[in-house]
């Protein structure tokens, strides 16, 4: 784990979970799911052990959706899925049976949705509640082995957050992670700071 302190690494994920539960919101009034999302761990790892040992298993590859950043932090930020539960997950969100051909059609579609919806919700929440301003890309999709989307990645650090998604009786696991470029993570704690000792 990268150097942050407890108070720190807190206070983050006190403000992933905002944006979190905020991107739940949204979710519940466009689905006939109840959503409940929580990230019960966040911790900052440096990008070569990420890519020593992905976050996600790289058996058939992943289920991602990415945009960058930039502003008072750069970087790029994904939610992924092992294509597995990403399969599950659009299964459920649009009750197509999982097995259906109409959802390969769906799947990508559905999670870049998903994914605008709770990576603007997480780095919405880091901006407003640190005073910062940040620019969106538009969210790309992707299924690509793991590797290949942390191979191109110019990260000083990444956030690793784990996403619970609790549809009905189901349990989807995914991970948010964001890449801060050199400079940004060091940014990123100055403003923490000041919001802890505001």
């Amino acid at each position: 784990m990268m150097d942050i302190s407890v108070e720190q690494n807190d206070a983050l994920t006190e403000l992933i979970n905002i944006g979190v539960g905020h991107a739940a919101s949204t979710l519940n009034c466009l689905i006939n799911h109840t959503i409940r999302l929580t990230v019960p761990t966040v911790e900052f790892l440096s990008i070569d052990k990420i890519r020593h040992n992905p976050p996600i298993g790289d058996g058939d590859g992943i289920s991602s959706v990415s945009m960058s950043f930039h502003g008072d932090f750069d970087g790029n930020a994904s939610l992924m899925f092992p294509l597995v539960s990403a399969r599950t997950l659009v299964a459920v969100l649009t009750g197509e049976e999982p097995d259906s051909a109409e959802l390969d059609d769906l799947r990508s579609g559905t999670l870049a949705e998903v994914g605008n919806i709770l990576l603007n919700g997480v780095m919405g929440s880091l901006s407003n509640m640190l005073a910062s301003t940040l620019d969106y890309s538009v969210p790309i999709y992707q299924e690509v082995p793991v590797q290949d989307l942390l191979g191109h990645q110019e990260a000083e650090a990444v956030l690793i957050a784990r996403a619970n998604f609790y549809i009905d009786e189901l349990c989807i696991e995914g991970n948010i992670l964001l890449f801060f470029e050199l400079g940004s993570f060091q940014s990123l704690i100055y403003s923490i700071n000041k919001e802890l000792m505001a």
